[in-house]
């Protein structure tokens, strides 16, 4: 959040009006870090193989403002995969995949510690070998979430933010088990109920800012259409810790970030699948430019790609995100 709190002025007949403080350093260190989590936790990982997703929410309003929206367009290409024995297998000769991404976003204040979100996502994934191609793609899994200010930074001297963030997600996406031939392209989502709980925390020391976010998703069963089988995923946790500077004062912030995040192994009919654990370590970089009060764009590089062992059952991939966020106050 950012630096300061909200101040409510008492005037001659006892009407009470928010008083609008001008945007400051550590408030756009603030922005950026939010910007820059919601583009990582947002990032809808649509392999064939394995689909990981999770949602603690899409950033937050500044203390000024009553309102946000946003959108994200991005592009991924997936260039391998990590095994259930963390070695990562590249693509075969020939064989090419990607997938594009845009989502909407918005945030609307309910109180002076609590916001409403919302997020609508649509993937599309291509695949190309040697003999065949495929294009394939629809919504994803949509979700909501409330975020509550426990500490502001700065109400306690010395002291980080802190917030608490609960989520959903329906299953509004297509599992991989419901694309079709001759790839089998076009898996957007899990396709399952779920929820997460996460915890936030933020420490800006002007013109520096970091960030800190982790939090546990579960999901809720379904029946696949292949086999009438019922199937769960895991478990899953996430961290996220984040880091940047204001470059040029008031206008423009770099930042990066290292995410992690386990997940318990898949059940069919109750019992676990074999050696479906899985885990993955992604950092991302970005440069936000706010070009005007309102409005500030965001670009990012997220990269899965990393030496043995710090990926299993996900896929490796590089992704760029272009955003912008508009702002009401």
């Amino acid at each position: 959040m950012a630096a300061g709190s909200g101040v409510l002025l008492l005037c001659a007949r006892t009407k009470t009006r928010r008083h609008t403080p001008k945007p400051g350093p550590r408030a756009f260190g603030g922005l950026v870090g939010a910007t820059l989590l919601a583009l990582l936790i947002r990032d809808v990982h649509a392999a064939a193989c394995c689909v990981s997703a999770t949602s603690f929410g899409v950033g937050r309003l500044l203390i000024w403002e009553d309102f946000a929206v946003g959108l994200q367009l991005g592009h991924a290409r997936l260039l391998g995969q990590w095994d259930e024995n963390a070695r990562l297998h590249t693509n075969p000769p020939g064989y090419s995949e990607g997938i594009s991404h845009a989502q909407l976003w918005v945030i609307v204040r309910l109180h002076e510690r609590a916001e409403l979100q919302g997020w609508l996502p649509a993937l599309e994934n291509d695949r190309w070998s040697e003999d065949a191609h495929q294009i394939a793609g629809g919504i994803g899994d949509a979700g909501a979430a409330i975020r509550l200010q426990l500490l502001r930074i700065g109400e306690i001297y010395r002291l980080p933010s802190l917030a608490l963030i609960a989520s959903g997600f329906a299953p509004s996406g297509r599992r991989v088990e419901e694309t079709s031939p001759p790839l089998f392209a076009g898996t957007t989502g899990l396709g399952a109920w779920g929820g997460s709980l996460a915890i936030e925390s933020e420490y800006a020391p002007s013109p520096w800012f970091v960030r800190l976010e982790a939090g546990v998703t579960g999901f809720l069963s379904f029946r696949r259409a292949d086999n009438g089988q019922r199937q769960g995923y895991g478990p899953l946790v996430r961290a996220t810790i984040s880091s940047g500077r204001e470059v040029v004062p008031g206008t423009l912030v770099a930042a990066g970030a290292l995410t992690g995040e386990w997940q318990s192994k898949i059940e069919l009919n109750g019992v676990d699948v074999p050696s479906s654990q899985a885990h993955l370590f992604s950092c991302a970089a970005s440069l936000s430019w706010r070009f005007d009060p309102h409005w500030t764009a965001v670009a990012s590089l997220l990269n899965t790609v990393w030496p043995r062992g710090f990926g299993m059952n996900r896929d490796a991939r590089v992704d760029v995100t272009l955003g912008v966020r508009y702002g009401h106050f």
